[in-house]
């Protein structure tokens, strides 16, 4: 008896690990451990193991091939917006409710977007994240980024700057945004854009660019730089700087309906001139990497607002072919400058049509 006592003691004092593995699959163990004192664990066990689901980086088009140095993650487009049906018997408490917390799912899974890709940024080669725009253009162009890793970058910084202003929205409108942030479109991060707010943007986009060409200036033809603006006459510079910050949405529209003569000069040349150099290494980027025959269908149409390109009521066949006539476009005025080519347009004021 004693001898079986001490034993026990033993047996108590020596973990004792039991493990059982799955016929397939990956595995799991459940795994206990004994002390002289009395420890209770929760353990979750199986019937059948889980099979691993690899979670693509990109969203893959069904007519198109998946290009994940093209396409940045899908975390830095807005995330679906699912809201209830209004059914006839339905208290309208409750559909209101339902729709509320359809719109908290929305933001909550939008600002996760935002957190999501501040990390996958933060751990680039290099810690381009963290250093200034030209270090970032110089690493695309040497081959350090990828098309996808450098929109991760540029998307995640506007998107982290807005943050702020739309915690404040939040914090004074409460359930009330969603009917805000419409009017306030630019404070807002791209990750978290209703329908109603895309569908604005485009909007306005299209028509800032028509009056763009109605009252200003004959561009130039294809994809601009900045040393094509320079080399014009000032005058003639600031109106092809204000036609272009219209047409590509770099200042908010009211500031045309409210004081159109008092935009700064120096603010508007800034903005272009950096969206122009981005556009440039966007464009070396997309045609090393792939081409647009290669780019997802989301990435299509925000390629073309970004340079641009009206997307209203457009298919993305046509904006794919839009999309390419502008990189060869691109292509020939590299080509033209590299052999030492005139390849600027004339350019005439008031001549817009």
């Amino acid at each position: 008896m004693h001898t079986l006592q001490r034993h026990s003691q033993v047996m108590l004092l020596r973990p004792k690990v039991s493990c059982r593995q799955p016929q397939s699959g990956p595995t799991f163990s459940s795994c206990h451990f004994f002390s002289p004192r009395p420890v209770y664990l929760l353990s979750r066990t199986y019937a059948t193991p889980r099979p691993y689901e690899s979670k693509p980086r990109v969203l893959l088009q069904p007519s198109q091939p998946a290009s994940v140095a093209l396409n940045p993650p899908i975390t830095t487009h807005p995330p679906p917006l699912s809201l209830p049906e209004k059914l006839p018997d339905l208290p309208k408490y409750k559909y209101y409710f339902r729709i509320g917390k359809a719109y908290g799912v929305f933001y909550k899974n939008g600002l996760q977007a935002i957190w999501t890709n501040y990390k996958l940024a933060r751990a680039l080669p290099h810690h381009v994240f963290s250093g200034g725009q030209a270090k970032v253009h110089q690493a695309v162009r040497d081959g350090i980024l990828s098309r996808a890793d450098f929109q991760l970058i540029c998307r995640t910084r506007h998107d982290i700057n807005k943050v702020p202003l739309f915690a404040l929205i939040w914090l004074i409108c409460g359930e009330f945004t969603p009917l805000v942030v419409i009017f306030f479109t630019g404070a807002v991060p791209r990750t978290i854009w209703i329908p109603k707010q895309v569908q604005k943007a485009r909007e306005e986009a299209e028509k800032r660019r028509s009056k763009s060409k109605k009252e200003s200036v004959v561009l130039f033809a294809g994809p601009p730089r900045r040393s094509d603006i320079e080399s014009i006459p000032l005058e003639t510079q600031r109106i092809v700087l204000k036609s272009y910050a219209q047409s590509l949405g770099l200042y908010p529209a009211w500031w045309d309906r409210w004081f159109p003569t008092l935009i700064p000069t120096s603010l508007v040349r800034r903005r272009v001139y950096g969206r122009l150099e981005e556009l440039e290494v966007d464009d070396f980027a997309i045609g090393r990497d792939g081409g647009a025959g290669k780019m997802a269908g989301r990435e299509i149409w925000t390629a073309c607002e970004e340079r641009g390109i009206d997307t209203m009521g457009k298919e993305e066949s046509h904006l794919r072919r839009n999309l390419q006539q502008w990189m060869d476009q691109r292509r020939t005025l590299v080509d033209e400058r590299d052999g030492n080519v005139d390849g600027k347009i004339g350019h005439t004021v008031g001549a817009g049509k």
